[in-house]
């Protein structure tokens, strides 16, 4: 009997203090990879994104922001990474996940998809073309966003006309702008993001190839004097790649609330990185005292008229279905 009551007594306070405390959820923990630094305005949105889903969830997921350098692999890992389980979420910049995914950097491709406009014409094309590619990999697209149009800035002579690319040497992101610079008698130079100032400071690279909203929250103004404004492509996608596996083990309530703060999310990241580049290349030229020059349309459309030949080499190269979707693309956009 004695035992009895106090089983009881031991019950009854934990039911009181439950009711004190609210009911008890589990949580669940992910990790999500940012190529950017803690400080960058591309991280910060991201953990942005992350408080939006623990709130929306109420604190049952928690997505923890790991900016660059945290964790133990490069930008241009992050399929495997993701894939593997290593994290639950990863930004995959069509440029540098061009190695394991050819198709997801179509956009990449110099000259053909320019423009915020251009690339939200052709995503419906994009978007069912790579999911089945990630799908093969065991990840899936949470979300997409965009970085803005991706021109050249370095320092030393400035590059105006299409001679003065001869004998530089540009970071590139992935092999189709190394393929652009060779054409022009440039030197390209593969560099993740972190890895650009002491490749600029060492002169490994004399210029590089990103948007001025990075060079920007990059702090890269501090060594560049010089920019070319040629919209070589527009910067995304930007996959939010996530492990489709952890997903699966959410409870319906919390992928339901995931999918919907993301849906919101990806479009509204768009339009605040590109309403920074608008102030970014005011600041770059004004602030900064960035020389920038814009090429008139006619070394545009020389230069488009160069690239063609490449876009269908690629896209032959990369097997039927992207050779499919370029043409896709190019007729979407009346190139």
């Amino acid at each position: 009997m004695t035992l009895s009551r106090t089983w009881l007594a031991v019950v009854a306070g934990a039911v009181a203090l439950t009711g004190a405390a609210g009911p008890v959820t589990a949580q669940t923990k992910w990790d999500l990879y940012a190529f950017t630094g803690v400080t960058h305005p591309i991280t910060l949105r991201y953990k942005m994104f992350s408080d939006e889903v623990k709130k929306a969830t109420d604190g049952k997921l928690d997505i923890i922001v790991r900016p660059a350098g945290e964790l133990p692999f490069k930008a241009t890992e992050v399929v495997k990474a993701t894939s593997s389980g290593q994290v639950q979420l990863a930004a995959g910049y069509q440029g540098f996940i061009s190695g394991e995914v050819p198709i997801a950097s179509v956009a990449s491709l110099p000259f053909l998809v320019r423009t915020p406009d251009d690339l939200k014409k052709v995503w419906p094309l994009i978007d069912k073309a790579t999911t089945a590619a990630f799908a093969k990999r065991g990840v899936k697209t949470l979300f997409w966003m965009t970085w803005p149009s991706q021109n050249m800035f370095g320092k030393g002579k400035p590059i105006k006309t299409v001679a003065d690319f001869a004998g530089r040497k540009i970071r590139s992101t992935d092999g189709k702008q190394a393929e652009m610079l060779k054409q022009l008698g440039a030197a390209s130079v593969s560099l993740t993001t972190p890895e650009v100032p002491v490749a600029m400071e060492r002169g490994v690279a004399d210029g590089f190839l990103t948007a001025t909203f990075n060079v920007m929250g990059a702090k890269w103004y501090e060594f560049t004097e010089w920019a070319w404004m040629g919209d070589i492509h527009i910067g995304g996608p930007d996959y939010l790649l996530m492990n489709v596996a952890a997903f699966d083990k959410l409870p319906a309530d919390v992928k339901a609330k995931l999918t919907e703060t993301a849906n919101s999310f990806g479009p509204r990241m768009t339009e605040m990185n590109l309403g920074d580049e608008k102030g970014s290349v005011e600041a770059l030229t004004t602030t900064h005292k960035v020389a920038a020059y814009t090429p008139p349309k006619e070394v545009i459309d020389e230069l488009t008229n160069k690239m063609k030949p490449y876009w269908e080499s690629w896209s032959k190269q990369q097997g039927p279905e992207t050779e499919a979707l370029v043409k896709e693309i190019r007729a979407a956009l009346g190139k």
